[in-house]
């Protein structure tokens, strides 16, 4: 992109505060951003928001350092959801509709499905904090849980492709511009 996305303009707002105020609104307990990247202006972005802040310094070796990074930081907890910075158009409601299926099914993890393909938000049961935290550069990240648990998904069919889409590349920022 060229410059931090996450501190884009989106609508009255940058990106990571629509991502933010969309988790806000969801039924979680607690908001943990990870930050790493230009970590100082995206607290300031995030200063009145009732969020805790975790620092990522090994934000330049991927996303799997700061999904590790946030599941350190949990508390108790029975489950815990990932979300990426880089997806706004990721609503409160469709984030509780991913949450509702989790509470409502026995598996371990749930995830939104559009088009049979796997979106974002995911819920896990606790259990799989000590895996994802095992996990090294080469294990393919957080998605080789899927393919090894592939029995305690529960998907969750939605309308939408907006559990897909994310903002990688100044046309896909321009879309969602458009799309806003």
């Amino acid at each position: 992109m060229g410059e931090p996305k996450q501190l884009l303009r989106f609508g009255e707002s940058t990106i990571v505060e629509t991502v933010v105020d969309n988790m806000l609104g969801a039924k979680f307990d607690e908001v943990i951003v990870v930050v790493g990247h230009r970590a100082a202006e995206i607290q300031e972005k995030l200063r009145t928001r009732p969020v805790r802040i975790v620092l990522n310094p090994n934000y330049r070796e991927g996303m799997l350092t700061s999904a590790q990074a946030g599941i350190k930081a949990l508390e108790q907890s029975e489950a815990f959801a990932l979300m990426l910075v880089d997806q706004p158009f990721i609503t409160t409601a469709l984030i509780n509709q991913v949450v509702d299926a989790y509470v409502q099914t026995d598996k371990g993890i749930a995830l939104p499905s559009y088009n049979y393909k796997r979106g974002h938000p995911v819920v896990f049961h606790q259990r799989y904090a000590r895996e994802i935290l095992a996990l090294d550069a080469e294990s393919g990240g957080v998605r080789t849980l899927f393919k090894t648990y592939n029995d305690d998904i529960h998907y969750v069919t939605v309308d939408t492709d907006w559990v897909l889409r994310d903002i990688d590349y100044p046309e896909d920022y321009k879309r969602a511009l458009q799309e806003k």
